[in-house]
């Protein structure tokens, strides 16, 4: 398998790749976290229709959407719940279903597309969003349990389920050493999770309830837990701590690139991933998230945008993007490839057999996709500050 790029070191605000095929305007102009593409089928799309394309980048949604006020781009590839706020604001169009040649019902992996449809459905006064109005997916994942197997171990895990993410010691009497993202909506959904609330319908008891949880945690660890944000791709695969919550492609590049500190070489057995089961009378599992493929609501060439979005739904185009990034793909066919006892790249080094559920995913009822609450993103936002800076 091709090594997974050093997303980390390209995740930079601001950072823009010059135009692939040359410089001077472009035909098309892509929004992307980083290098987050494969640029082999960047550049036959390029050859097949005579284009140009333009890639820029981002490093949260959140920089995304202030950048979209001021900037023009065609194509876009934010995350669900951004894809849902882009909706809402008018910023992005419909796609034209009948310019893509992909069909969801019988093409995606059916783990997302169940769980794309539920996200459609109304819940009592809860509306639905129907995701595939707007957009196609590109990649997808749920969250889990990132940690260090020579410090933690399986059954371990399998026995604390999240609240491993708040013990402080190791089974050797080690000081425990975690990182975990420095962003609300991330934190307080494994609080919740980890509480047995649901991360949508959130009422203002359960966000105390999920405080108290960070609280406890930081308290419990003191100056052995960080918070942090793209570092942690660097910090992992460095195993400069022995736990974090992850998303399952940040997992998976984390377990690929692995390295011994004693040796200095690869060693994918050091990290493992792990996604804890429900908690008992919760009704969430985990978080699920999909990165998806939008058209802007001032794109200057809609048709290419299709035809790019198109283009990065085939079979060859999106084989050739998951084994370059590690992200899961929602592509079924690809999926099964990349996933099947008789894949090419199963084995050695890097293989999708050491990235284990990083990659091949659970799915099924009880994973949910965190919903577009403005409100409620506010409300987060300042009890993580408030959390954040509480002194031990």
């Amino acid at each position: 398998m091709k090594k997974f790029m050093p997303i980390a070191l390209l995740l930079t605000a601001g950072f823009v790749v010059p135009s692939l095929s040359s410089c001077g305007s472009a035909d098309l102009t892509l929004f992307n976290w980083g290098e987050y593409i494969s640029m082999d089928a960047l550049h036959r799309f390029e050859k097949e229709y005579g284009v140009k394309v333009k890639l820029r980048t981002f490093d949260s949604n959140e920089l995304m959407l202030n950048k979209l006020e001021n900037s023009n781009y065609d194509v876009i590839i934010p995350s669900d719940y951004a894809v849902e706020e882009m909706a809402v604001k008018d910023l992005i169009q419909p796609i034209d279903w009948n310019l893509i040649d992909f069909d969801p019902k019988t093409e995606m992996v059916p783990a997302l597309y169940d769980a794309l449809q539920e996200l459609a459905k109304d819940h009592g006064t809860e509306k639905g969003f129907d995701m595939l109005k707007y957009s196609v997916p590109y990649t997808w994942g749920e969250l889990g349990i990132l940690y260090r197997t020579d410090k933690i171990s399986k059954e371990e895990i399998e026995r604390d389920g999240w609240e491993a993410l708040r013990n402080p010691t190791n089974a050797d009497g080690s000081k425990r050493t975690a990182v975990m993202y420095d962003t609300a909506r991330d934190l307080y959904s494994i609080a919740l999770i980890a509480n047995g609330k649901s991360i949508v319908n959130v009422s203002s008891e359960d966000i105390d309830l999920a405080s108290n949880w960070l609280l406890e945690q930081k308290k419990a660890f003191g100056d052995n837990i960080a918070y942090k944000t793209e570092e942690i791709l660097d910090d992992m695969p460095a195993l400069k701590y022995d736990i974090c919550f992850s998303f399952s492609g940040d997992a998976a590049y984390s377990i690929a690139n692995a390295v011994d500190p004693k040796t200095g070489k690869h060693d994918a057995s050091l990290l493992d991933f792990y996604i804890p089961e429900m908690v008992e009378g919760g009704d969430t599992r985990t978080n699920i998230y999909c990165d998806a493929m939008v058209i802007s609501k001032n794109c200057q060439n809609v048709d290419l945008a299709h035809k790019f979005i198109s283009f990065m739904s085939q079979y060859e185009a999106a084989y050739e993007n998951t084994l370059e990034i590690g992200y899961t793909s929602p592509v079924k066919k690809v999926y099964e490839d990349v996933t099947s006892s008789n894949s090419e790249y199963e084995e050695g080094e890097g293989s999708f057999k050491e990235i284990g559920l990083a990659y091949n995913l659970i799915g099924g009822d009880y994973n949910v996709f965190y919903r577009y609450d403005e409100e409620l993103k506010k409300t987060l936002e300042e009890k993580w500050i408030v959390v954040k800076n509480t002194r031990n």
